[in-house]
């Protein structure tokens, strides 16, 4: 069995090879030298993770002496397979903490971030639309950007993120998962080709 383990010698990390499972001692391939290494025990801690207005259960797989705060992101094993999720509070003895160690948590909840909903706002003279899309996480948005939506486009003029802060200039910046909404100007018509 192979793993990485820093070495004292080396004074970095290096691939060690198993020399004896009971004594957990493993030997250096860079140097040769030996060193003993007992693996972290794992454990699982219940998870709740939040798609928009759901919440579904699930666990987490940590090492016992893990440090895990909010913001945080996790894998989390459900029962439709498995969600990235960030941290939104970890709970303890029924208590809400924004940090802990993993040993102590009884749940942990987080907000999906592998696929999110955003919400928009979109103008088109007096009448305003509201508007859901569902995208990845990591879908960038930018203000003064085009979305076509149902024939027609619109252009980002603002966007209020989920820490209050907003984004109006234009180019400015933000990742799917870190928006509350988007408000979005009616600019034109998509315009159709015609083939003769």
């Amino acid at each position: 069995m192979r793993r990485y383990i820093y070495c004292d010698t080396c004074k970095e990390e290096t691939e060690h090879i198993l020399v004896r499972e009971d004594k957990n001692l493993y030997r250096c391939v860079e140097c040769n030298t030996h060193t003993y290494f007992k693996p972290e025990k794992e454990i699982k801690v219940r998870a709740i993770i939040s798609s928009g207005e759901e919440s579904e259960k699930g666990s987490v797989l940590l090492k016992q002496h893990d440090l895990i705060e909010k913001g945080d992101e996790l894998i989390v094993e459900t029962k439709d397979g498995y969600k990235l999720g960030e941290v939104t509070s970890i709970e303890v003895d029924g208590k809400r903490f924004d940090r802990c160690d993993a040993e102590k948590a009884s749940t942990i909840w987080l907000r999906n971030v592998g696929e999110v909903v955003v919400k928009m706002s979109l103008h088109k003279r007096a009448v305003t639309t509201p508007y859901k899309v569902v995208v990845s996480g990591d879908t960038e948005f930018a203000v003064g950007e085009e979305l076509e939506i149902d024939g027609k486009v619109f252009q980002i003029s603002r966007m209020k993120l989920n820490d209050g802060k907003l984004l109006k200039r234009y180019g400015d910046k933000a990742k799917a998962r870190d928006i509350k909404r988007i408000y979005a100007m009616f600019k034109d018509r998509v315009k159709k080709k015609r083939f003769r």
